[in-house]
């Protein structure tokens, strides 16, 4: 009898320690896999494999920093991110002594602080953002081994915020209707000068497509998915329209960079999109082109060399012979040693929208507009709270007749809302009394 419960007992063993290393060997590829995804920067489908790691091992703080990251990377599910960072947190090694390839890893780095902080500030939880930045500097690994200018930068986007926050910016949404928005994501609208031509990204269930709607009646009719039509794989995003509605620029996404491009409307259909000729495009990434006044110039959005620091504003002008010129500099005015993108310049007294990360900024991009003074341009300011957030602002189209309204992306809802397009109407007398100068 107990040499059967011993051979039992060793079965029994075996047999245990066979479960554990299957369950290794799982927990070893769900960590492989949300790797592979995360440095290809799909985070959605890393977050998948993150999360099976988390729930089999919930106190483990490197499988959490790992969700968290993940969350933080996906627009609209930043708060999410929160509870994850918050158990990290729970158990920190330096930067140099943490193993980010090694599944068997149970700690976070400390920088998990600064990315508690970066989630707070989104979800509007500034003293909390504070607390966390400060744990993060205070640390002694902290020194030499992290930027304190970064820190320092987030910090003030808090202080900064704060200020926004307690002037708001009277305004009004206007949802453009059960045509434009449904339970997909709609975003980055670019409407004609004429107002009649609305193009727009909507994310389908496996990709990105380029939708265009017209204007009938005061309503915006059913839209078409004009993918086939410009070849898109789901690669080219819109980012400007001709007054007349009948040029599309699009940016196309190849592997890390951005070319622009251009596709035109022949009356029926719209033409295959064509990589603009010329110096408008370079070896560095041309992520956003608008037209400029009259369609006689372009706005760039570029990291190219001789900018100021990051993604810089550009502009070219049409020559005699309807070809684009050399791309110059917007200068140091609209320009800063970070990034600048997503330029439009509404005709209505020569006033230019864009988003920044180096000016008076709540945090991440804001929407800012400045007054062209003769040549040169007048301090940007911002468009105020809450049509810019906490979180990164980009991708507002303003009327190009009116620059008291604009196209927006908004996303909505408690948790992930889905994102909508909204003509936003500004009411507030600090914007208009500006632009009626």
């Amino acid at each position: 009898m107990k040499r059967i419960i011993s051979v039992f007992l060793i079965c029994f063993i075996a047999l245990s320690q066979t479960i554990i290393a299957q369950t290794r060997e799982e927990l070893e590829e769900y960590f492989n896999e949300g790797q592979y995804f995360f440095n290809r920067e799909e985070y959605r489908d890393a977050l998948i494999f993150y999360l099976r790691l988390a729930n089999a091992d919930s106190l483990n703080a490197n499988y959490n920093f790992k969700v968290g990251e993940c969350y933080l990377n996906i627009e609209g599910s930043e708060h999410l991110a929160i509870p994850y960072f918050e158990k990290a947190v729970k158990k920190i090694v330096p930067k140099n002594n943490y193993r980010k390839k090694d599944f068997t890893e149970r700690a976070a780095p400390l920088h998990a602080y600064f990315y508690l902080g970066n989630a707070y500030r989104m979800n509007n939880q500034l003293n909390a953002a504070l607390e966390s930045y400060m744990k993060f500097i205070d640390s002694p690994y902290f020194y030499g081994n992290y930027n304190q200018n970064v820190v320092d930068r987030e910090i003030q986007s808090c202080e900064r915020a704060a200020i926004i926050r307690d002037t708001p910016v009277t305004h009004e949404k206007i949802s453009l209707g059960p045509a434009i928005n449904t339970l997909l994501d709609e975003e980055r609208p670019v409407v004609s000068g004429d107002g009649t031509t609305l193009i727009f990204i909507r994310k389908l269930k496996f990709y990105d497509a380029v939708f265009c709607s017209r204007l009938q009646g005061g309503t915006w009719q059913e839209p078409v998915n004009i993918n086939p039509q410009i070849l898109s794989d789901g690669d080219y995003y819109p980012t400007g329209l001709s007054d007349d509605g009948k040029e599309l620029l699009l940016a196309r996404k190849q592997g890390d960079n951005y070319d622009i491009y251009s596709s035109v409307f022949d009356g029926e259909t719209w033409t295959e999109a064509k990589r603009l000729p010329g110096k408008i495009n370079s070896a560095f990434s041309e992520t956003h082109a608008s037209f400029g006044p009259d369609d006689q110039s372009l706005l760039i959005s570029s990291d190219r060399k001789g900018g100021k620091g990051g993604y810089d504003i550009w502009i070219a002008e049409k020559d005699k012979n309807g070809e684009w010129g050399k791309l110059k500099n917007m200068g140091k005015q609209i320009n800063t040693g970070l990034n600048e993108q997503i330029a439009y310049w509404c005709k209505d007294h020569n006033i230019l929208f864009f988003s920044s990360e180096g000016h008076y900024t709540m945090g991440g991009y804001d929407i800012f507009y400045a007054r062209q003074n003769g040549k040169k341009w007048k301090i940007p300011v911002n468009l105020g709270y809450p049509i810019n957030n906490t979180r990164g602002n980009l991708f507002y189209s303003p009327g190009q007749e009116n620059c008291r309204e604009g196209y927006y992306s908004i996303r909505t809802g408690e948790e992930s809302g889905n994102a909508d397009i909204y003509l936003i109407r500004i009411t507030s007398e600090r914007v208009l009394s500006f632009a009626s100068e």
